[in-house]
């Protein structure tokens, strides 16, 4: 039979009360370096008793042979039995270790031993049943609802957290302060165990070169594989104390973000990581009303606290991936870091950008049809987007042909047919006929040549006069004669 796997291997402290054993017995035991019953049962099979254990008297003497006989007969123990291979002696180590430090019972240790053999031990699941006996019912219930570590427990404020305890939103504020403290302390002391216990899990982290990355991912990863409801805030924590000798987090730890970055400390010493990330922060909480870039280099060189090309280099990949990831922000293919305009892209500025794209005069169901792709602020009315794009300063009207152009833009005529076929004739001496006419007009305007005329004949002011053979000319010149290619000119 497997003795080890039949038989619990209990901590003296457990035994007390199990055993019924005195308390006197329980010192005498811790004494002497006999504080589990593996090795009271070892010791009681060398010797035969435990006279020669310091302090130990004759009841003493009696409690702990008649405990030891009980467990011998019971399993028909042998000394070979107890010999215990490397991994059963790192898991009772680890065993006690959580008794001690956490008042962990060894019969809820004891139901991962399997998982601890098979290297797959779920630490998280383990960690959450030891934080149930470090922290007491009331801050386990704050660590739930005021920490945003665990999925499915809204955050609750500390005022309807003090209703439910009947103490004030005051001292609810000073235990949560509390509560990170004892939670590193606790994952801290496992970190110390590392050198044996890290060997017993594996959860496969997104290692990126110089950071670990900790994502929603990573933590759905480890919530299906130890069936939990835990965070990436919560992981996070966790795996920048577990591996504090090796990685340090920058990030705040009690700010929630979409990504953390727990940075080798290679790097991490060499560059102050806060104080860029810090800047970068500041710079985005800002109004920018237009984008800028930074030089990538010299911006890093301001906390680069050694220049070598080594580190430098390690260090640029790292930040680009922060900056990236978490942030949004690009570095461009000059080596500039992009700061993106923050502000609210005005109406006036998306009909202006909507031009400049086209490179083109458009009519206003154009740029109205492609508002409506642009922005969620287009007006659905068409006259008031009229009313709109005439109120814009450096857009025009061409005319009133319904169609916009920019004001600086070089060949574009704005005014009415009529302005345009006058402009055109007082370049001239002489009358100009309907086809001259129509072919300048048509370098502007989408027309034919019956429709220019039609246009010029409805027009009241005597600005045209208008001969035999389609000539046509202004009413405020006085032509030296009246004739042409097509022979003598007469007014109609």
């Amino acid at each position: 039979m497997d003795i080890l796997k039949a038989l619990t291997n209990y901590h003296i402290e457990e035994l007390i009360s199990s055993e019924q054993l005195s308390e006197r017995t329980k010192n005498v035991c811790k004494k002497g370096s006999l504080d589990t019953l593996y090795k009271i049962l070892i010791y009681y099979l060398k010797n035969e008793n435990f006279k020669k254990i310091q302090n130990c008297g004759e009841k003493t003497n009696k409690e702990l042979i008649a405990m030891s006989e009980k467990f011998i007969s019971e399993y028909n123990i042998s000394m070979e039995d107890l010999d215990m291979s490397d991994e059963n002696v790192n898991f009772e180590k680890f065993k006690f270790f959580c008794f001690e430090n956490f008042a962990m019972p060894t019969l809820e240790t004891e139901k991962f031993r399997q998982e601890f053999f098979d290297k797959k031990f779920p630490f998280f699941k383990y960690l959450l049943l030891v934080l149930s006996k470090v922290l007491n019912e009331r801050e386990y219930f704050i660590f739930e609802h005021n920490f945003n570590y665990l999925i499915g427990k809204n955050k609750m404020t500390l005022q309807a957290i003090g209703n439910i305890y009947g103490i004030t939103r005051e001292r609810i504020r000073q235990i949560s302060q509390m509560i990170p403290y004892k939670l590193e302390e606790t994952i801290a002391r496992f970190a110390h165990e590392q050198e044996y216990f890290n060997n017993y899990f594996s959860y496969k982290l997104d290692i990126k070169d110089d950071y670990i990355l900790i994502t929603s991912i990573t933590a759905d990863k480890i919530n299906e594989q130890e069936q939990l409801p835990l965070t990436a805030k919560f992981y996070a924590l966790a795996f920048s104390v577990l591996y504090l000798k090796s990685y340090t987090m920058f990030q705040d730890k009690g700010l929630t973000y979409a990504n953390y970055f727990i940075i080798k400390n290679e790097i991490y010493k060499q560059f102050d990581f806060p104080a860029f990330y810090n800047e970068v922060l500041e710079r985005l909480s800002k109004r920018i009303e237009a984008n800028y870039t930074v030089d990538f280099d010299q911006f890093l060189k301001k906390y680069l606290k050694k220049n070598e090309a080594g580190i430098f280099s390690r260090v640029k990949t790292t930040v680009t991936d922060i900056l990236a990831l978490e942030l949004a922000i690009e570095v461009n293919d000059n080596n500039q870091v992009v700061f993106k305009r923050n502000t609210l892209v005005k109406l006036s500025e998306s009909i202006v950008e909507i031009l400049e794209e086209e490179q083109r005069p458009l009519k206003l169901l154009e740029i109205h049809k492609r508002l409506a792709t642009k922005t969620s602020r287009a007006p659905q009315n068409i006259e008031s987007l009229r009313s709109s794009i005439l109120s814009i300063d450096n857009i025009v009207a061409i005319g009133k042909t319904s169609t916009y152009s920019l004001i600086d833009w070089k060949g574009v005529k704005t005014g009415t047919i009529k302005e345009l076929v006058k402009e055109y004739l007082e370049q001239f001496d002489e009358p100009k006929h309907i086809s001259d006419i129509s072919d300048f007009v048509t370098k502007y305007r989408d027309t034919v040549d019956k429709n220019v005329l039609s246009n010029l004949k409805l027009d009241k002011t005597g600005t045209f006069v208008f001969f035999k053979k389609g000539f046509i000319g202004l009413g405020n010149k006085k032509y030296k004669r009246l004739s042409g290619k097509h022979g003598q000119l007469n007014l109609l």
